[in-house]
């Protein structure tokens, strides 16, 4: 009996021990890539996934790594495939939906209507329609088709530093020199 008293103890002690420990994690960053095709489901599967695994606390940011939406960006509102598209944007940013984390989208290739002659107003609309949502947990960067480099404090000592290499490879329209963006030149 006096074995079996111990070993509880130490097993209480053991436990009392693993609650007491503090969270060590500062930032949790989740990187998606390619995310931009939507299947039947509602929400997307790797959104899914992301909401069923890992933990969506303030010390997470689900970070979309462009190609959020395939094949070429968001159309205009006017044309039949703009709901479908609406539909994937607001599919992948619904993982963060009532819970402290937040989501970042960089835009890639694909949203920049896969480097066609109109790329640029197609990223000014994903960044508008994610911006009118209005979300506070939800970010669209850099802004306004801007190469960037853009920091984004994640807390006191993790900084994320985006920038959208499309804007380099892109042969047409885009800000440059006459814009507001802090780097005008392929230079700066």
């Amino acid at each position: 009996m006096k074995k079996f008293t111990g070993f509880c103890i130490l097993l209480l002690g053991f436990h009392i021990s693993l609650i007491a420990q503090t969270d060590t994690i500062l930032q949790r960053i989740v990187l998606v890539g390619d995310g931009g095709e939507l299947t039947a489901e509602k929400m997307h599967p790797v959104a899914q996934a992301i909401r069923q695994v890992v933990n969506l606390d303030k010390k997470t940011t689900v970070l979309y790594l462009g190609d959020n939406l395939y094949r070429t960006g968001l159309p205009d509102d006017q044309t039949a495939e703009y709901q479908e598209a609406k539909a994937v944007l607001d599919s992948q940013l619904s993982v963060v939906e009532n819970t402290q984390a937040r989501v970042i989208m960089i835009p890639g290739n694909h949203d920049w209507q896969n480097g066609g002659r109109d790329g640029y107003s197609y990223i000014i609309r994903e960044q508008v329609y994610v911006d009118l949502l209005n979300k506070p947990n939800v970010q669209f960067y850099p802004k306004d088709g801007c190469p960037g480099p853009v920091e984004v404090a994640l807390g006191k000592d993790v900084v994320l530093v985006i920038f959208d290499s499309q804007w380099w490879l892109h042969q047409y329209e885009k800000p440059g020199i006459e814009s507001d963006c802090d780097s005008k030149t392929i230079e700066e």
